[in-house]
C-alpha cells in the first residue's frame, strides 16, 4: 500500500534535512540512500512483514524528495510503500498507514508528533489482527469440515490428505477475507 505525504518549509537546507534524518531516526527508520534531491530510508523486513501481525515490524520504504522552489524554500514529498505481503488488511491497519504518513507532515511544519498516539493504533492494529485469524482460523476449520463431510457423503470415494488440506487452507483464507471486508463496511 502506497500513501504521499507532502508540505512546504521555508528553512535552510542543512538544517532541513538534519530535522529529517532525526525524525526518521527517532521512527526506527535507517537511511539507506541520500542524494542532493533526497532521500530513502527503511524500517521492519520482510521476516517482519510475513510473521507479524502488528504494522509497526511491517517492512516499510520512504522516498523522501526534496524539491527547491525558491531560496529557503523547498517543497517535501515524502512517498511511503507500506509492505502488506501476506496480510489482509483491517480498518485500524489502513489507519495506521494513514497516520504515519501525516506524522511527517506534523513533525516538520509544527515541530510535534504523538509517537504513542501512532504506535497505539499500530498495537490496535496488531490485536484486530490476530483476532482476525483467530476468528478465521475457527471458521475456516468448522467450514472445512463440513465441506468435507458433505463431499463425503455425495462423492463415491475419499478425498485424499492434500485436497482436504486445501480446502481447508482456502476456507481458512476465504473467512479472513470475509471478516476483513466485514470490517471495512462497518468504519
Amino acid at each position: 500500500m502506497e500513501k504521499i505525504s507532502d508540505c512546504n518549509i521555508k528553512r535552510n537546507k542543512k538544517l532541513l534535512v538534519s530535522d529529517i534524518i532525526k525524525y526518521y531516526e527517532t521512527r526506527g527508520y535507517t537511511l539507506i540512500d541520500a542524494n542532493a534531491y533526497g532521500m530513502t530510508l527503511k524500517k521492519g523486513s520482510r521476516w517482519g512483514t510475513l510473521t507479524s501481525p502488528n504494522p509497526l515490524n511491517w517492512r516499510t520504504i520512504v522516498r523522501l524528495d526534496v524539491i527547491k522552489v525558491e531560496r529557503m524554500d523547498y517543497d517535501l514529498i515524502a512517498r511511503y510503500k507500506f509492505s502488506s505481503l501476506g496480510q489482509f488488511l483491517s480498518s485500524k491497519t489502513k489507519l495506521y498507514f494513514i497516520k504515519e504518513a501525516e506524522a511527517f507532515n506534523e513533525a516538520m511544519l509544527n515541530f510535534k508528533v504523538d509517537i504513542d498516539g501512532i504506535e497505539q493504533i499500530g498495537n490496535e492494529a496488531s490485536s484486530e489482527n490476530t483476532k482476525n485469524m483467530f476468528m478465521a482460523l475457527i471458521m475456516g476449520v468448522i467450514i472445512a469440515i463440513l465441506l468435507i463431510f458433505a463431499f463425503k457423503i455425495y462423492l463415491p470415494h475419499d478425498l485424499s490428505i492434500v485436497t482436504n488440506s486445501g480446502l481447508t487452507l482456502l476456507s481458512i483464507i476465504l473467512c479472513n477475507y470475509i471478516l476483513n471486508q466485514q470490517n471495512k463496511i462497518e468504519n
